[in-house]
């Protein structure tokens, strides 16, 4: 009797581990069951997050193609404010405000109409120079120059001697060309009047300037000379540098170029380290942050009309004798090379550089390009405008008239 036992309880245990085990291949088997299910699922959620992301880039691109291929035909005021000035007074666009001045004084104003600052004086012939947000007026052959930026006044230079020229760099360093009765003499000075540097040139040595600029952080200046002998005009461009670097070099001046036949009546720097100048019969480039060196000298066989130019292009007008349309202009980009080339009709008053596009306009109408030489918007204005403020987006924009200031949104 106890061997039957054994023996069913041996059967017993068998079978018991037989459904152990088969239980347990059951439990595999739904695990992996659940874990395919799993990966299924998981699975297509990512098609479905990777067909939405696609769908998305899809309407995307669409959209942005749609945008940069877009043409407004109009425009809406969607806010204007009142503001007043002399009728004789000018305005023009100083880093996004409106920088206004006349022969008694000149103001700075938001684009809301609100006045920032104004400042007083009495001029024959006021010139004005800029750099960014920084402004600086004087009068020809007058001793003050005032120096101001978009947030207040900075101070104002007196000088010993009549101002024939001068410019102003972003942090309010003049350099002034000052008229001796033997020699011409170039002065720095900061924005409190005080004298930091300066040199002398005479008509036998360099010649005479007639342009000079100054780098944005006021440590270089570039001058152009012309010069006549012999019945034959020649011109030459200074470079002078009053850092430490311009210790070691007679009068600070550590690099020169000359030009036979030319005159050169414009040079500006573009920054600190890019320099251009026109001449009446090429366009060059230097660059440099201690010592400028000649980057490019385009020579030019047409005669140049206009020249615009911000930090980072420079523009040339030249009539388009050989098209349809009156005029055509060249933007090159501070590295020499020729970005873009719009032919056009309209008779114009000024060319703006935007980083959104090219604004060309007069006071009843305008024209407006991307960088892409796009035609974005041409048409009428509502109203006579003096000054044109671009918005850094192709779309927005601001319009000043004689009494009021127009933020505009194109259709």
């Amino acid at each position: 009797m106890a061997e039957i036992k054994d023996f069913n309880r041996d059967q017993y245990l068998l079978k018991a581990g037989k459904n152990k085990s088969e239980k347990k291949d059951e439990t595999d088997r739904d695990k992996d069951s659940m874990s395919s299910m799993l990966a299924r699922h998981r699975q297509l959620k990512l098609y479905t997050v990777l067909f939405v992301l696609a769908a998305v880039a899809v309407v995307a691109v669409i959209s942005y193609i749609g945008w940069k291929n877009k043409v407004y035909t109009d425009y809406e005021i969607i806010q204007q404010n009142v503001w007043e000035r002399s009728s004789e007074a000018k305005s023009m666009n100083l880093g996004g405000t409106l920088f206004t001045y006349s022969n008694d004084g000149m103001s700075c104003t938001d684009t809301k109409g609100k006045i920032i600052w104004n400042q007083t004086y009495e001029m024959q012939n006021p010139m004005i120079r800029t750099c960014q947000k920084t402004v600086a007026v004087g009068d020809y052959n007058g001793r003050k120059i005032y120096v101001s930026n978009t947030q207040g006044t900075l101070g104002t230079i007196e000088t010993t001697m009549p101002i024939r020229d001068f410019c102003v760099s972003s942090n309010g360093i003049v350099a002034a060309v000052l008229d001796d009765s033997t020699v011409t003499a170039i002065y720095l000075y900061s924005t409190t009047g005080e004298q930091l540097a300066y040199f002398k040139t005479t008509m036998s040595k360099s010649g005479y300037p007639i342009a000079i600029d100054i780098s944005d952080d006021g440590c270089q200046v570039a001058v152009s000379y012309i010069k006549a002998e012999d019945g034959k005009v020649s011109s030459s461009i200074g470079f002078y540098n009053f850092s430490a670097v311009g210790q070691n070099y007679t009068d600070n001046l550590v690099s020169g170029y000359g030009y036979s036949g030319a005159v050169v009546p414009l040079i500006h720097f573009m920054g600190n380290d890019t320099v251009f100048a026109v001449a009446d019969n090429r366009l060059m480039f230097f660059r440099g942050k201690q010592k400028p060196e000649s980057l490019a000298d385009i020579l030019i066989s047409e005669e140049i009309q206009s020249v615009f130019y911000d930090d980072k292009h420079v523009g040339l007008v030249f009539y388009n004798t050989a098209a349809d349309t009156t005029y055509r202009v060249e933007i090159y980009d501070t590295n020499a090379k020729k970005v873009s080339e719009i032919a056009f009709d309209m008779e114009y008053n000024d060319i703006l550089f935007d980083q959104s596009g090219v604004i060309i306009y007069n006071e009843s109408e305008c024209i407006i390009y991307d960088w892409d030489d796009r035609l974005k918007y041409q048409g009428a204005f509502k109203d006579q405008v003096t000054c044109f403020i671009p918005g850094g987006n192709i779309a927005r924009h601001t319009l000043i008239t004689d009494d009021t200031i127009q933020l505009i949104e194109l259709q």
